[in-house]
């Protein structure tokens, strides 16, 4: 893999930068790759195939990258090493698959668990996505939920700690008729993840948020959510300590960022403007996200247990969005159309800048540069 900072115009980076961002980089859409930034030197490598290369998204210990790729007729996961030294490239029953998330494999909550790729998976004749799992060490797709569908966005629990208390005698929803399992036995030991189920409401179609093990899914409690059954919910987001999870609703007329908690869950964005993607903080304490509540799209954090909002990217001629945090929850990157078209920018959260933190660019040339994915910090 060769360098291309010359070929992307890579800007000169603040001495005190450190780590690589993965992004796409591309002039159209036919050429867009995962790329990779080394903050310090601002050497870029190409880590993908480079055609229609989506969203990057690290495994938890910095070796691999996730992300969607064109394959035949539809997308396919593709993983890629770090160093570029290898890629893999998901063997998939159905031909569309989208969003990967990885398991909490290498993390402090998992270490040496299997390492694991979540995503939605669908035939191409009918909308009826499953959530599939790629186990990246015996080279297997199966699915999750049992035969659950119309299901899309997993993400993985990194813990059971939130659940635990959740699970109050809930009764399996799939399956045929009503199981006596409950909560308790059935999440007992495993892994979870989180996802949104697509459902026909009262007033067209809307979504809920289930939960799934390998062989059921299951709603969460009805105090969980807002409104169950009356607003959408979407962009689930667990926090990293596992003890909260941040999601959308339009619950109140337009979207807020929502908390879940083991009492309940509560509105931290409150606007009257649209509010969304929470993007949680490593350390699990402030979540990032996008609203339009000064006019222009911008990026914002909240402190969810005060719902103290914070401006972080706001830009009254331009939009700020897709924000990634940096390892150690000090700077933030994001993509911003402040020159002309989409590039990274970077904001140090430690020092006040004209419209919120003092920021850089990272990138400057013809063409788009998004959705950056900062590594996770690495043990030497």
């Amino acid at each position: 893999m060769s360098s291309l900072a010359a070929l992307l115009g890579v800007t000169a980076l603040a001495a005190d930068l450190s780590g690589q961002i993965a992004y796409v980089s591309g002039a159209e859409q036919e050429d867009q790759c995962v790329c990779l930034m080394d903050l310090a030197s601002g050497e870029v490598t190409r880590l993908g195939p480079g055609d229609r290369d989506g969203a990057p998204v690290w495994s938890p210990d910095g070796q691999w990258l996730a992300f969607e790729t064109k394959r035949g007729g539809g997308m396919g996961i593709c993983l890629a090493r770090h160093d570029g030294s290898e890629r893999v490239d998901v063997p998939h029953r159905f031909e569309w698959n989208r969003r990967p998330r990885w398991s909490p494999a290498g993390s402090d909550e998992a270490p040496g668990g299997p390492l694991r790729v979540a995503y939605a998976s669908n035939d191409w004749r009918a909308f009826a996505p499953r959530i599939m799992v790629y186990d990246l060490d015996s080279g297997t797709e199966t699915q999750w939920g049992g035969e659950a569908s119309s299901l899309a966005r997993p993400v993985w629990m990194p813990n059971m700690k939130l659940l635990d208390a959740l699970q109050a005698g809930q009764r399996l929803l799939w399956g045929g008729p009503e199981s006596d399992l409950t909560g308790q036995e059935w999440l007992e030991g495993e892994s979870a993840l989180v996802a949104v189920f697509f459902k026909k409401g009262p007033a067209g179609l809307t979504t809920d948020l289930f939960l799934l093990t390998e062989d059921h899914a299951v709603g969460l409690p009805e105090f969980a959510l807002p409104s169950r059954g009356c607003y959408a919910e979407w962009a689930v987001e667990p926090s990293p300590d596992g003890e909260r999870v941040a999601f959308e609703s339009n619950d109140g007329g337009d979207r807020e960022i929502f908390v879940l908690t083991k009492k309940g869950s509560a509105d931290v964005s409150n606007h009257r403007a649209a509010d969304w993607n929470p993007v949680w903080s490593p350390d699990s304490e402030w979540i990032a996200f996008e609203s339009f509540r000064d006019g222009r799209r911008g990026l914002y954090r909240v402190y969810p247990d005060t719902a103290r909002v914070l401006p972080v990217a706001v830009t009254p001629d331009a939009d700020n969005w897709w924000p990634t945090w940096s390892p150690d929850g000090q700077a933030m990157a994001f993509v911003s159309n402040r020159s002309g078209d989409p590039e990274l920018f970077v904001a140090d959260l430690t020092k006040k800048g004209e419209d919120g933190a003092r920021t850089w660019r990272l990138t400057e040339h013809p063409g788009f540069d998004y959705a950056p994915a900062w590594r996770p910090e690495v043990e030497p």
